[in-house]
């Protein structure tokens, strides 16, 4: 029963982390028309993620708490780094090269990886209902993402494998947030991992090569983006993660983010969608519920 109850809080935590990442979009929007490039962007949300985690951190918990033992601080490294600074560039990269919507179809490939990552971690069996969901919801997403219109004109080799490996990144997510959530600290844990993905990013991507060029609303903006859409989306993130029993089912929860970012297109910059987007929305909402429900099921 405790399971089941864990799991239920846990699965709305994870839901609310996709919501809140359903804004990502409207941010890098606003930041990318006031001339902040895609390096500048990713520096702001992995930075001022790691100062808001910080100073919760030592209000909270104290300076003591930052004492990590050396198992605590590799599993923080690996998945700030790897589900952080190296998805935020592969995924960037991948854009770059292959354009918006070869990049949102392989990023989508996550819940696959997930799965077969949780099994060789946690030798977790999705059975035939969880995969069929798990396919539903790859097809919902990639016909929420493009609509079926797949006339790319060209293919790149590097965006391609760009984009498989930020599917790769972010599937990991939920299983080394499980184990760097063995801290009972949440923001210290949070801290460490925004704190690692920052010095990658300022290592490889060289963020600020035109510094000249940052205004004022660039900062506020990239405040906010850190703080609130990495922030306070990965305390619900990391919180949720612990609860769940069940690693594989998180990236189809967390693909509400895909409906959100839908709608806020819609709704703020007035995109168009035709019923072919409306499709893929509704089949992701399905899968989402379908996932929940059997997951449920499944703990009783």
């Amino acid at each position: 029963m405790q399971n089941k109850k864990n799991n239920l809080f846990g699965s709305i935590e994870i839901l609310i982390t996709g919501i809140i990442w359903g804004f990502i979009g409207f941010f890098v929007k606003e930041l990318s028309l006031m001339g902040a490039s895609s390096e500048l962007i990713t520096f702001y949300r992995v930075f001022f993620a790691f100062v808001f985690a910080l100073i919760v951190g030592l209000i909270i918990y104290g300076p003591k708490s930052f004492i990590l033992t050396r198992e605590q601080l590799f599993w923080c490294f690996l998945d700030g780094l790897l589900t952080q600074g190296i998805f935020n560039y592969c995924y960037s990269i991948c854009v770059e090269k292959s354009g918006v919507a070869i990049a949102a179809v392989l990023l989508y490939t996550s819940p696959v990886f997930n799965a077969i990552i949780s099994y060789i971690a946690f030798k977790e069996r999705l059975g035939i209902k969880r995969n069929l969901i798990l396919v539903l919801n790859m097809i919902g997403c990639i016909i929420a993402a493009t609509a079926l219109d797949f006339s790319f004109k060209s293919v790149s080799i590097i965006g391609i494998l760009m984009g498989l490996m930020s599917g790769i990144t972010y599937g990991a997510s939920p299983v080394l947030g499980k184990y760097a959530n063995k801290n009972p600290n949440l923001f210290v844990v949070i801290a460490y991992n925004e704190l690692f993905a920052s010095l990658f990013v300022l290592l490889f991507l060289k963020p600020f090569n035109n510094i000249e060029n940052i205004s004022k609303n660039m900062w506020i903006y990239g405040i906010m983006y850190g703080v609130l859409i990495t922030g306070l989306a990965y305390m619900f993130y990391y919180d949720g993660v612990k609860r769940m029993t069940e690693m594989s089912i998180v990236p189809v929860i967390a693909s509400i983010e895909v409906v959100v970012a839908a709608l806020v297109g819609i709704l703020i910059y007035k995109e168009p969608l035709n019923v072919i987007n409306y499709i893929g929305i509704i089949v992701v909402i399905i899968s989402i519920i379908l996932m929940s429900k059997v997951s449920s099921a499944h703990k009783v």
